[in-house]
């Protein structure tokens, strides 16, 4: 998970540490060997991310990604280096986190969302009266 972080800290200036999540033993006998989940932490904010070892389809990845939370009770952020844009958007309008190394990370528990697919970095900062006015 080196590229994510790599990502995270070099082109976004977010200085996250990382270690193997200690309660990995919680995760499914035939799904564990098949996702890497590491838990990340940036300032007070401890979260998860997890990766595939395949290609796995948006709905899938989902799937992964929901059981994750229930499991930890921590956010937890899709990373997936081939996700289109439309899929972004479709993860963004559902406010799943993600990080796509290179392109884009939204962590909307965080309250920030990146772009480095342009030339000049974007960072938007959510106001919370805002997310408590979205409705699901």
């Amino acid at each position: 998970m080196d590229e994510e972080f790599d990502y995270l800290w070099e082109t976004l200036g977010l200085e996250i540490t990382d270690d193997l999540w200690p309660e990995r033993d919680k995760i499914h006998p035939t799904l564990c060997p098949a996702i890497t989940v590491m838990q990340a932490n940036y300032r007070r904010t401890s979260f998860l991310i997890m990766r595939t070892s395949w290609y796995a389809a948006l709905p899938d990845l989902k799937r992964i990604q929901a059981s994750l939370v229930e499991l930890s009770g921590m956010p937890t952020v899709i990373s997936e280096t081939n996700l289109e844009r439309r899929q972004r958007e479709r993860l963004q309008r559902q406010r799943i986190p993600f990080i796509c190394p290179g392109i884009q990370a939204y962590l909307p528990f965080m309250d920030e969302e990146y772009w480095s697919d342009t030339p000049d970095k974007h960072v938007k900062i959510y106001d919370p009266h805002e997310w408590a006015q979205l409705k699901d």
